[in-house]
Formats: C-alpha cells, sequence, structure tokens
C-alpha cells in the first residue's frame, strides 16, 4: 500500500519516497539510451537498449525508470515517467537491459509530430538524453 501510495512521489525523483522504498543514492555509470532507430510513425514502437554499472564498493537497490518527453501543441516539450524495474546490483555488477515503448493515438494522449526525447532515469537521476522524431 506504501509503494502504491507513493508512486508519483517516486517518478518526481522525491528523496524522501525514494528512501522509504529503499533506493538511496548509489554509484552508477549509466551507458546509454541506444535507440533502434532516429525516426517513429504512428502507430509505431521505439526500441531502445541500456546498461547499469553499480561501481560502488556495495550492493545497490535501484529504481530504473525512463522519461519520455513529448510534443505539445504548442511546440513545447511536456515529460512522462514510465516504471521499467525495481532490482538490486551486487558491487561491481552491471546489468543490460531493453524496452520498447509504443507510440499510438489515444483519448488521453494525443502525440504531435516533431522532435521528442527520451532519457533514462535512476533513483531519481536523469541519465543519457536521446532525441527522436515522431511523425503523425
Amino acid at each position: 500500500m506504501v509503494r502504491h501510495g507513493l508512486r508519483t512521489l517516486i517518478k518526481k525523483a522525491h528523496p524522501g519516497a525514494l528512501a522509504l522504498q529503499g533506493f538511496t543514492p548509489a554509484s552508477v555509470a549509466v551507458t546509454g539510451p541506444t535507440l533502434d532507430r532516429n525516426s517513429v510513425a504512428i502507430p509505431g514502437e521505439l526500441a531502445f537498449d541500456f546498461a547499469i554499472a553499480n561501481t560502488g564498493n556495495y550492493d545497490a537497490r535501484i529504481a530504473v525508470d525512463y522519461v519520455v518527453h513529448n510534443v505539445k501543441a504548442n511546440g513545447t516539450q511536456s515529460a512522462k515517467v514510465f516504471k521499467i524495474a525495481a532490482l538490486t546490483l551486487a558491487a561491481g555488477e552491471t546489468r543490460t537491459m531493453s524496452k520498447r515503448h509504443a507510440f499510438r493515438q489515444m483519448t488521453t494522449r494525443v502525440h504531435h509530430p516533431g522532435v521528442h526525447a527520451l532519457e533514462l532515469q535512476i533513483n531519481g537521476i536523469r541519465h543519457g538524453h536521446t532525441e527522436f522524431e515522431l511523425h503523425v
């Protein structure tokens, strides 16, 4: 119940909410994200992969999210955070992960053409900003 109640604060990278769930600051090195294409047409999918390495001396509990910066009707961008996983990395361990994000028109989210962006959020800290073109 606590995890469910804190989900919005965790997506917003609130340090207290992250700490309550055991996601304390960790020494990590992030490689990526690497996109499978630079252009996506709706309906379509964008696949990406990345690697997270625990560079610290202790096990680290990691909250792995990704952020899509969608273009709004006025041309500005709006960030939307999506969950990937919660995992524990041993000292020196590297984990490679991949994910697909679907783009389709919905009644709750209208996609607009233009340059969108994707980045990773690891324990509330953003890494690896990369851009792609969305065609409607």
